[in-house]
């Protein structure tokens, strides 16, 4: 793994997706996790703003992401490594770095987010020579073809737009304007795009090796994303799509009105035994549903139940939810036994996992739910949104546990049929 401060070397493949960065106005950067696809463009970006002095444009979907990701980690690492010596200043009010162009006069770096309505309208008022839309799995179509007027700038620069992602599925928008040379609504756009994958084998000595193998322990869907860089097909029968979790990944959580812990009990513990469902759940105060953390594990009764003692603290929850088929006088003795003060409210299964989980899947459908895991963790939720995309009602012999926990903490915040049963009748009220 290469020390922070050393000098950038570029692999085999990162030539390539320079070259690809350098060929076309709109190019796609696209791999799985880790794989130095942000890295490289923005060396590129800033590589462009020494030649003329010029601005240059950075936006993900949430501002804080950006805030986190690129000004907090890959800036204080790409900087020293890429351009030692050059003085990049940082504006943190304005959330923009300004450096001297070789010819004279400054060039300058403006970070942004698609959620920060105050700061999207300033970066609006600028022209760009340069537009890097950092992970567009999470941002609309609508939005990419806003900022594309604002690639507007006439310094002498060629005018670039930069796209970087982990791929969704086959349905994103991305996946046709790159691959078919096609508009979401099917018609042909007509302009000169390329792109290139790179993936973290590409970038393995700039990586920890527990990394890696945390990458090749996902499950085989997720696997596909972040270590082999594919698009995925949805798998038909299942409830949830990838768009669905796409979109989750997109919505905007507001303030929270109530959190809650859902446990789907693991009652055994032995080799064979399931994974304890965690799953931290939140109604915010737009009557939207999100999905905060996943604490699920496959551990003894006393271990699973201090995981969701911690994070029921950890996330000031108003109660832990449970059900009752599946040992309930068992949860409520063995999180008693940690923390007697904690509120615990039983749910009764009347109905086949199917019929308790179609009205949730509905509410992604309308978008009703978000993905909201801790910060700059893209595959925290992983083995959750495998699950919702793998799983067949009916069909598969393996139990779903994180998306039975998930399902039982929407059923309890959203009301969700006859006192949380699951009668796939869909009340969406707010407790």
């Amino acid at each position: 793994m290469k020390e922070r401060g050393q000098p950038f070397v570029k692999t085999a493949q990162q030539v390539k997706a320079i070259k690809c960065l350098n060929a076309v106005t709109n190019s796609l950067i696209y791999g799985g996790s880790r794989s130095g696809k942000t890295t490289a463009i923005i060396r590129n970006m800033i590589l462009r703003g020494l030649k003329k002095p010029s601005r240059h444009l950075l936006v993900r979907h949430r501002y804080n992401h950006a805030k986190v990701s690129i000004m907090h980690d890959t800036m204080p690492k790409l900087t020293p490594m890429c351009f030692p010596g050059l003085k990049i200043k940082e504006n943190k009010s304005d959330s923009y770095y300004e450096w001297d162009a070789q010819s004279g006069g400054k060039s300058q770096l403006w970070i942004g987010g698609i959620d920060d309505a105050e700061r999207i309208e300033k970066i609006l008022g600028n022209e760009y020579s340069t537009i890097f839309l950092n992970e567009i799995s999470q941002i609309s179509f609508e939005a990419v073809t806003t900022l594309q007027t604002r690639l507007a700038e006439n310094t002498g620069l060629k005018l670039r737009m930069y796209m970087d992602c982990n791929p969704p599925g086959k349905r994103h928008w991305s996946y046709k304007y790159f691959h078919e040379g096609l508009n979401p609504d099917g018609t042909a756009h007509g302009l000169d795009t390329q792109y290139c994958v790179l993936n973290p084998m590409d970038n393995i000595e700039n990586l920890p090796p527990e990394y890696v193998r945390i990458l090749e322990a996902l499950p085989e869907r997720q696997r596909q994303r972040y270590l082999s860089g594919m698009y995925l097909n949805d798998i038909e029968g299942a409830h949830w799509s990838d768009q669905d979790i796409i979109n989750a990944k997109m919505r905007v959580t507001t303030d929270l009105v109530k959190v809650v812990v859902a446990i789907d009990p693991a009652t055994t513990d032995n080799p064979g035994s399931d994974e304890c469902g965690i799953m931290v759940c939140g109604l915010d105060d737009q009557d939207g549903g999100v999905i905060l953390d996943d604490r699920s594990a496959k551990c003894s009764t006393r271990k699973w139940a201090q995981r969701a003692v911690n994070a029921y603290h950890d996330y000031n929850a108003n109660e832990i939810v449970a059900e009752s088929n599946q040992g309930g006088d068992l949860v409520k003795d063995a999180i008693h036994a940690i923390d007697p003060n904690i509120k615990i409210t039983m749910v009764h299964a009347a109905n086949s996992k199917r019929a308790r989980a179609e009205p949730v899947a509905q509410l992604y459908e309308l978008g009703r739910i978000a993905h909201d895991p801790p910060e700059n963790k893209e595959t925290a939720l992983a083995k959750l949104e495998e699950e919702y995309t793998t799983w067949i009602p009916d069909e598969e012999p393996w139990s779903p546990n994180r998306l039975d926990a998930a399902v039982w903490g929407f059923h309890h915040l959203f009301k969700l049929g006859k006192d949380g049963g699951g009668s796939g009748r869909t009340r969406f009220g707010v407790v």
